[in-house]
């Protein structure tokens, strides 16, 4: 099957848009050129044939035209563990970021559900499907985050109590959704919050004169970071 190489100047879709405008889009057609293939047979949706120009197509649904692919995007969703130094963003003048580890030519289309500071290790999301990245990352939908943080002193109960309770935030003027902590050792707990405020599971800790040494996120909702994915490297969610 043929390629219509004006397919690479058609942005990826956000909002549905129906199937007449995108046809003509792609091949510089009016719209009386447009129903006319339409009513021909032409036109493939998924598969099925079309007979209303009307239909709504979204990002990824497959198009096709007289046997001409006019849309085929493919639905990525993906996790990668994150080393220390590297950037949480899809580009940067300076430093490497998340998305130069996917050495794949359609790493430019991925976006970040959830970003982590610099120096902060662990799990990150990447995906190209916007309705996937805000069901992980909307603050009404309360997404545990969980993490290992090591830090350099006693995690005392007060401490504990504090996080389990809520912290005024004042910068934000919010107070923060129950955490909940697992306490490992004296300097070692796992952490797992609700919001993803800007350096809050540092700010929470200095809250108490207590500085964060190491901080590794586990787990975003049911995604969980495998213990056999090395640093750097990446895994295509189902």
């Amino acid at each position: 099957m043929a390629f219509r190489w004006q397919n690479e100047q058609l942005p990826l879709l956000v909002a549905p848009v129906r199937i007449d405008r995108m046809i003509g889009k792609w091949g510089g057609w009016g719209k009386r050129r447009v129903r006319e293939r339409v009513e021909a047979g032409e036109v493939l949706l998924n598969g099925e044939l079309v007979t209303e120009g009307t239909v709504e197509v979204g990002k990824f649904d497959r198009v096709e035209l007289g046997g001409e692919i006019v849309q085929a995007n493919v639905r990525r969703s993906l996790m990668l563990h994150k080393p220390a130094g590297v950037v949480s963003a899809t580009t940067d003048a300076e430093h490497q970021t998340v998305i130069d580890l996917v050495h794949e030519p359609w790493a430019g289309e991925l976006h970040l559900a959830g970003r982590l500071d610099r120096f902060t290790t662990g799990l990150v999301v990447l995906t190209n499907d916007s309705s996937f990245s805000e069901s992980l990352t909307e603050p009404e939908r309360k997404i545990g985050k969980r993490y290992l943080v090591t830090v350099d002193g006693p995690i005392h109960g007060d401490v504990i109590a504090a996080f389990e309770e809520g912290m005024w935030f004042a910068k934000e003027q919010v107070v923060t959704a129950p955490a909940e902590v697992e306490l490992l050792s004296a300097d070692q707990c796992r952490l797992t919050i609700y919001e993803g405020k800007h350096h809050q599971v540092k700010r929470m800790f200095a809250r108490f004169g207590i500085k964060v040494i190491a901080l590794h996120r586990e787990a975003i909702g049911g995604i969980e970071l495998p213990d056999d994915l090395p640093s750097g490297a990446w895994r295509l969610l189902p």
